[in-house]
């Protein structure tokens, strides 16, 4: 009968740790040291501050990037209303949506900023720009040959009209050497003209249903504003075919 021999391992060895065994282990230790004293030195992502975001939608709006403006845009109103950002984050609200030809939207913008901030740095052309919102909401489009040019109608409602008007006006007393100062001229004079133009519309439907009274009160009208020339020498013409002049006051005596 053979006898196992006993299980001999020699004096010192007995449950030592292999050597792979224990460096694999040092080496995870070490690891989870290093990440953890990494971890602790490292700063958190900081979010960017207003004015990086504003830098941001500066580069945004040059690359035409309108709808992802307008979305950095109203986030930072909340943010920076009653901030030194606040008067240019709501002009660029404006001029972002004039831009994408939403003059509606524009039109309030501008309102809003030129409530706020009267003597703001974007006064001048919130302004300038306000009368162009309210003139393109009522443009037609001319169809001609190859052309498509746009005018203003006279048969507008005529407080349309005289609002743009008004805005133009305000620019030429605020901003006799603006930037835009030409052009408001040019504007108000041409607005002006187109609410004579409606005037005289309504005089010509009065006078074609032989309403006289009602012609002549309405060229009446005409002659006591501050109409150009051309519109006045246009009711004088159509109040003489009424039958004469509605008052002495409008400067010719009635027949």
């Amino acid at each position: 009968m053979q006898v196992a021999a006993p299980d001999f391992q020699p004096y010192g060895t007995r449950g030592r740790i292999p050597l792979n065994t224990t460096r694999s282990f040092i080496f995870l230790v070490l690891l989870v040291i290093v990440t953890g004293i990494a971890g602790c030195s490292s700063k958190p992502d900081e979010l960017p501050s207003p004015e990086e975001r504003l830098a941001a939608v500066r580069k945004d709006m040059g690359k035409k990037r309108y709808e992802l403006v307008n979305e950095n845009l109203e986030q930072l109103m909340l943010v920076t209303g009653g901030t030194r950002l606040g008067g240019e984050v709501q002009f660029l609200l404006a001029e972002n949506q004039f831009l994408r030809g939403k003059y509606a939207e524009a039109d309030v913008h501008y309102e809003t900023y030129l409530k706020l901030y009267p003597q703001g740095p974007f006064a001048e052309k919130a302004l300038y720009r306000n009368g162009i919102s309210k003139i393109k909401r009522i443009q037609k489009v001319a169809i001609g040959f190859f052309t498509f040019k746009s005018y203003v109608p006279h048969d507008r409602d005529v407080s349309a009209l005289r609002e743009a008007r008004y805005l133009f006006e305000q620019y030429i007393d605020r901003y006799p050497s603006g930037q835009w100062i030409d052009d408001a001229r040019k504007m108000a004079t041409e607005l002006l003209v187109k609410e004579g133009e409606h005037e005289l519309s309504i005089a010509s439907f009065y006078l074609k249903r032989k309403q006289y009274q009602a012609v002549l009160a309405r060229v009446d009208r005409v002659l006591s504003g501050n109409y150009p020339e051309e519109i006045t020498t246009r009711a004088r013409e159509i109040a003489l075919q009424a039958g004469g002049f509605p008052s002495k006051e409008a400067g010719d005596a009635t027949p």
